[in-house]
Parts: structure tokens; sequence; C-alpha cells
């Protein structure tokens, strides 16, 4: 059994977008930016999302060079483990998958501010 991650450590492209998304003063900080992008995965990918495998070989392509956070700091309330825990039952590494949904929600919301389609941010919930 792997050990699950004490620090979240964004992709390098997942934290650009973070950056660019916090510009437009819709979030407060990048650690609520991923949050959101998070969510914004699940709701709509889902179904490319359904699997272990498919996130493992997503984790597979995102790099280890961007933000970094605590674990403590993300997920205070445990809420973030018992709804990756409710998504993918029998997983041991909750915060292994929200890392890869965090980076991949985040490349999802970077290509539609890309083709400005981001604002209103209402159009992404």
């Amino acid at each position: 059994m792997s050990e699950d991650l004490m620090n979240i450590s964004l992709s390098k492209h997942a934290s650009g977008v973070a950056d660019s998304l916090m510009e437009t003063k819709a979030f407060d900080d990048a650690l609520t930016v991923a949050k959101f992008g998070m969510a914004y995965a699940v709701k709509y990918y889902m179904n490319e999302l359904d699997t272990l495998e498919k996130l493992d070989a997503l984790g597979e392509c995102y790099d280890s060079l961007g933000k970094n956070y605590n674990v403590g700091s993300v997920d205070s309330d445990h809420y973030i483990a018992d709804l990756m825990f409710l998504l993918y039952p029998g997983i041991t590494t909750p915060y292994r998958y929200a890392r890869i949904l965090m980076c991949y929600g985040l490349n999802k919301l970077g290509d539609r501010f890309e083709d400005n389609q981001f604002l209103p941010i209402s159009s992404n919930m």
C-alpha cells in the first residue's frame, strides 16, 4: 500500500492557470482556484475520470513543479478526502487523486480562459 501525499504539488502549468485566474479577481488565492478546478473536473468530466486507472494515467503526465500546499491547509475539515472516498470507494490515497483532479480541472479551466469562455465565472459553476 502506498502512502498518501502530505503536500499537494500542482503541476507548473496548473499553477500558471491558477495565477491567471486569480488575476480575474474572482478568487482570493490560488488554493481556492485549485479547489475550484477540482470541483470543475468532478462536475463536468467524471466520465473521463471515473476509474483509478484513468486517474493514474493522468497523474503520470503532471509534474510537481508548481505551487505546493500542505494537506492540512488544503483540507482542514477533511471534506476533500471524504469526497474522494465517495467518488472512488476503496482508495487509500485520497490526496494523491485530489491533486490529479485539481491539475486536470485547472488545465480545462485554462483552456476556457484562453478561449475567453471563463467569464462570467457563473458559466463554469
